[in-house]
């Protein structure tokens, strides 16, 4: 049986694909751990400037793998945090992460790419939020993190009304950054890499912490002795 996920390295660019036809990329156990032991190795390679997570065959993530978590632990611990612990990664790698949508993303798939600092979808792709339809809620930290990108109300009506969010509405919305095919991702991310070439990977690592803790004080004096100047101020 072939991994459920792959890694792989491009110059600057870690890529780490959800590759499982059967389930359509659905997150399993095993999928996590994958995609946690990769996310790893991608923040802790001083030569990675950014991290893609993206999905096989046209789809980026069908959701939770429900009934391999409930064959684990039927109370629902076993999902909720290990999805939270991944997707709280993701979101604290000292690296960007880039999430491109070559199609849907559902449920916990969502969330998986909300976990991301950026995401990029395919014209025809959808954010679905169909928890609800199963009695459920989102339990990896995406109900905080969709409520900070759209607020509350939103937030509410997205899952209360099992949204399936299209990618121009979730670009106005602020969910994507950008509406790109899925053709054109891997070029698009190679960009955004060289962008990011120039920026020292610390700081760039320090402003995610501040971003997320709010402390802009005490990451600059994390960043200050490591502050490389030039030979002289302006040029």
């Amino acid at each position: 049986m072939s991994a459920p996920v792959h890694y792989e390295q491009r110059d600057a660019v870690a890529i780490i694909t959800l590759d499982d036809a059967a389930t359509r990329n659905a997150l399993s156990p095993a999928a996590a751990d994958l995609i946690e032991a990769h996310a790893l190795a991608a923040g802790s390679d001083p030569a990675v400037r950014l991290l893609v997570l993206t999905g096989a065959a046209g789809v980026f993530c069908s959701g939770a793998a429900i009934r391999e978590w409930e064959a684990l632990d039927e109370s629902g611990e076993t999902l909720t945090d290990r999805g939270t612990d991944l997707c709280d990664l993701l979101a604290q790698l000292p690296i960007p992460v880039l999430a491109c949508l070559p199609g849907h993303a559902v449920g916990g798939g969502s969330e998986l790419a909300l976990a991301a600092d950026w995401r990029i979808a395919d014209p025809a792709a959808e954010l679905r939020f169909v928890h609800t339809s199963l009695a459920l809620m989102p339990g990896f930290g995406g109900l905080e993190r969709l409520e900070r990108l759209v607020g509350p109300a939103q937030a509410l009506r997205l899952l209360a009304t099992r949204a399936r969010v299209g990618a121009e509405e979730a670009q106005r919305l602020g969910l994507v950054e950008a509406v790109v095919p899925a053709a054109d991702q891997a070029a698009w991310a190679d960009e955004l890499a060289r962008q990011l070439a120039g920026s020292d990977r610390y700081a760039i690592a320090e402003i995610k912490t501040a971003l997320r803790d709010g402390d802009e004080r005490a990451a600059f004096l994390r960043v200050w002795p490591h502050r490389q100047l030039p030979d002289r101020l302006g040029s």
